[in-house]
C-alpha cells in the first residue's frame, strides 16, 4: 500500500519480515535507502530477515500526489486512477463553469459589456 508524510503519499517499495524477541514483525520500506537501512540494523542486531520487493506498477499514479488526509487518500486509491482522474476532469469543468457564472455576473451587476 503507502503511507503518508505530511500530505504526500509514498509507496511501499519494499517488505522486511523477521521474528525480535519471538513477535513476528513486518517493516514496509519506501526507498532503497531506507530498505539498506532496516536491513543492516537488522544485521547488526543478528536478526534474520527476507525481503521481498512489493510490485507498486499499477500504483504508480498515486505516488507523490497530496491529500488532505490518509482516508482521503485511500478512498481515492481504493476507487482507482481512472475515477481519479475522471473527478479531476469534472473538477476543472465546474470551476471553468463557475468563473464564467461569477464573470457575467459581475459583468452585468457593473453594467460592463464583455
Amino acid at each position: 500500500m503507502f503511507r503518508m508524510l505530511g500530505n504526500k503519499v509514498e509507496l511501499y517499495r519494499h517488505k522486511i519480515l523477521y521474528t525480535k524477541n519471538g513477535i513476528e514483525m513486518q517493516e514496509n520500506c519506501i526507498s532503497e535507502e531506507h530498505k539498506n537501512e532496516t536491513e543492516n540494523m537488522l544485521t547488526s542486531e543478528s536478526i534474520t530477515f527476507a525481503t521481498t520487493p512489493i510490485d507498486q506498477t499499477a500504483n504508480e499514479w498515486i505516488n507523490a500526489l497530496e491529500f488532505n488526509s490518509y482516508d482521503e487518500a485511500l478512498e481515492i486509491f481504493n476507487k482507482g486512477e481512472i475515477v481519479y482522474k475522471q473527478n479531476i476532469v469534472l473538477k476543472d469543468s465546474t470551476s471553468g463553469l463557475q468563473l464564467r457564472a461569477d464573470t457575467d455576473y459581475i459583468a452585468i451587476m457593473t453594467g460592463v459589456g464583455l
